[in-house]
């Protein structure tokens, strides 16, 4: 009976074959795994997600609160630092009571506070204009504030008006402190209310000013 001999390199030919299919064959399924892996995840992350936007949302909409109240201030000038801008008002003999109001970095000189619009061309010395801004109390937890701050719509400001205020106890302690030192160098409602924005403005941080 004859004896067949095998073939070695037939062998090693057939193994490396099927090393190579299962080794194809494993790089595929693991592809397909991490691919359904991350798929996952990134479902799982939006579901994660998606609550926190709208959470984040609700959140915007239960702070509006009330309206600013809109004024007009009739401007002179924007400086960069508070001495500046007493310097520019020790020149002007007509800004002797103007006022300095702070806004963030910027320093404004302010000669009155309107609740509406009015005329700033007749007998003007100096450049001026009226700029709209936006005051707001809402962030404050005293309600003592809110309510000097609401007064300053009064369109008729005046010593009389706060002194005819029956509640007194419901503004801040030293208003009439304010209002009489106002009223010894000016009786203009317009005088009166910068000043006395003035003076809460640069006391409280949670009253507000925007343009």
């Amino acid at each position: 009976m004859p004896i067949r001999r095998r073939n070695p390199r037939k062998k090693v030919i057939l193994a490396g074959i099927q090393g190579l299919v299962i080794g194809v064959v494993g790089v595929l399924l693991f592809g397909f795994i991490l691919n359904m892996s991350n798929e996952k995840k990134v479902e799982e992350q939006e579901q994660v997600s998606s609550p926190a936007i709208e959470e984040e949302q609700e959140e915007k909409i239960e702070v509006t609160g009330e309206a600013a109240l809109p004024f007009k201030a009739k401007q002179y000038g924007m400086f960069t630092s508070k001495d500046s801008a007493m310097s520019f008002i020790s020149t002007q003999p007509s800004l002797e009571k103007a006022s300095i109001v702070r806004v963030g970095n910027e320093f404004y000189v302010w000669s009155e506070l309107f609740v509406n619009e009015v005329s700033t061309s007749e007998g003007e010395v100096l450049p001026t204009f009226l700029k709209t801004i936006n005051i707001s109390a809402n962030a404050c937890a005293d309600p003592k504030v809110k309510n000097i701050i609401n007064i300053l719509q009064e369109e008729k400001l005046s010593k009389n008006y706060f002194d005819s205020i029956a509640k007194k106890e419901d503004y801040p302690e030293d208003m009439m402190n304010i209002v009489t030192a106002v009223s010894t160098f000016s009786d203009i409602s317009s005088v009166i209310r910068l000043h006395v924005l003035t003076h809460y403005l640069e006391l409280n941080d949670c009253v507000k000013l925007n343009f």
